[in-house]
């Protein structure tokens, strides 16, 4: 058996596959194109969730969100199976995470079996854990720890972060040249032996804000950038009925969405030229997996919360490892979650009762599910961003799931919503169809894997002050 190779776990966050694979037939993201190249491409991959969380949960566990119990009622990652990362770092890797998303960070427990783990609002590594400290009760107590802490762990360092995080690191982007940045050191800088590092970019996330350059050259031709940067952003206001948007306006915003898009490419890039240089890329196996998907008003929706659409489950998915995996186009289902099962055989692991249905053909079933344990924000929390909500926005107060098996799909709701639909002729899942054998069907394969379906029960989750400006920034809380 020769030596392990290396692994770059690349997510994207909030990247709808349709248009990702769009951006890619119009040659639009070169560097993603070439990355692409001898990989295989997953062309009907399916997230586990439709919001960060679950959806990361199932990618470091090979779970479904209500076997690992990590979403929104639940947000600390503590799985009940060994996570990805801890399994490379048992056999031997250097495990590094760098993170834009404040969801998937230390502060949430998801720097499980890293070596070292940062976020975009770090400048150094190594400096001090605040968020517990923000949770104590009273200024002398925070102090007191506060002054404990910078003692134990870099001051300069620690220092440094706080003030970076305040005052620089959203000027330029949502992190993706920060992360590149440190992705880059790593790569030239870390000892010899197989190395894991898993990225997560933010740029398509809300607020659209790419360069002004990438903007004017995705905005119709009557748009001026300025009545762009203009338009409301803030989706909770919009799903609350307190801000109206035209089909134009969404237009617009899914311009914005296709720049972010161009912008990440760019910094891929910087990513790809130093694995070049390195001659490594035949000896690194990278998986690009988008989290989950946006409405960007779709089903009358923004952002990424309260459906199972495919607008928010359909993701990006590819896996390149040429010397070893032949390149090709996959056309039948899978799921993100089987991330986990694939990386364990590439890395030599020798775990045997792990399935892997990305690259072994045998142990790939027909069915993919999707679940939203609980709405996140809740309905309170999004009454008190937006204001009183109507009957209808109330609507939104319930757990989902889904499942899809060829070309039918079943959403069904714990207020007792049943939607199938026949994705083949309704891809946009505009009509549902009424079809009481086939949704019994789909209805019986979901108990048989997950059991009935309950509603989730939003605990409180203790989020440190700053972690929640973070989330509140993204929308998130």
């Amino acid at each position: 058996m020769g030596p392990k190779p290396n692994i770059i776990f690349l997510v994207v966050d909030t990247c709808r596959a349709s248009t990702f694979h769009g951006l890619l037939e119009q040659g639009k993201i070169p560097n993603f194109e070439s990355l692409l190249d001898g990989a295989v491409l997953y062309e009907n991959a399916t997230a586990a969730g439709p919001w960060t969380v679950p959806s990361h949960g199932s990618m470091f566990t090979g779970l479904y969100p209500s076997q690992h119990g990590t979403s929104a009622d639940n947000p600390k990652f503590n799985p009940p199976n060994t996570p990805i990362a801890q399994i490379l770092r048992e056999e031997g890797y250097h495990t590094v995470g760098i993170s834009a998303n404040p969801w998937i960070s230390p502060g949430f427990d998801f720097d499980k079996g890293f070596d070292r783990f940062k976020t975009a609002y770090d400048l150094f590594w190594g400096g001090a854990e605040l968020g517990d400290i923000r949770n104590l009760s009273s200024r002398r107590e925070q102090f007191r720890a506060l002054t404990d802490r910078v003692t134990m762990v870099s001051s300069a360092k620690t220092i440094g972060n706080i003030a970076y995080e305040k005052f620089w690191a959203k000027r330029f982007d949502s992190g993706a040249k920060k992360i590149t940045s440190d992705a880059l050191s790593i790569l030239k800088n870390t000892a010899d032996g197989p190395q894991f590092l898993f990225l997560n970019y933010m740029e398509p996330h809300l607020d659209y804000e790419p360069p002004d350059d990438l903007a004017r050259d995705e905005l119709p031709g009557d748009v001026e950038l300025e009545e762009a940067r203009q338009l409301n952003q803030n989706p909770w206001k919009y799903i609350a009925g307190q801000e109206s948007m035209s089909p134009q306006h969404f237009e617009i915003l899914r311009s914005l969405y296709r720049a972010e898009l161009r912008y990440l490419d760019t910094q891929i890039g910087r990513l790809l030229e130093e694995l070049k240089q390195r001659n490594v890329m035949n000896n690194t196996c990278i998986v690009i997996a988008g989290d989950h998907g946006e409405n960007i008003g779709d089903h009358g929706l923004m952002d990424h919360q309260y459906c199972l659409y495919q607008t928010l489950v359909h993701v990006p998915l590819a896996i390149r490892y040429p010397d070893t995996i032949a390149p090709r186009n996959v056309t039948d289902p899978v799921e993100t979650k089987e991330i986990y099962g694939a990386l364990c055989e590439i890395a030599n692991t020798g775990s045997e009762d792990v399935e892997n249905p990305l690259l072994k053909e045998e142990d790939r079933g027909n069915q993919v599910i999707s679940e939203y344990p609980e709405p996140q924000p809740s309905m309170d929390a999004l009454e008190e961003r937006a204001g009183k909500l109507d009957d209808e926005t109330h609507e939104y107060d319930r757990s989902l799931r889904a499942i899809r098996i060829g070309p039918w799909k079943l959403i069904e709701g714990s207020d007792g919503l049943t939607e199938l639909y026949d994705l083949e002729e309704d891809p946009t899942e505009t009509t549902p169809v009424c079809d009481t054998e086939q949704a019994e069907r789909l209805h019986n394969l979901l108990v048989d894997e997950l059991g009935e379906l309950t509603d989730g029960m939003n605990k409180e989750s203790n989020v440190d002050e700053t972690t929640q400006g973070r989330l509140e920034d993204l929308g998130y809380i």
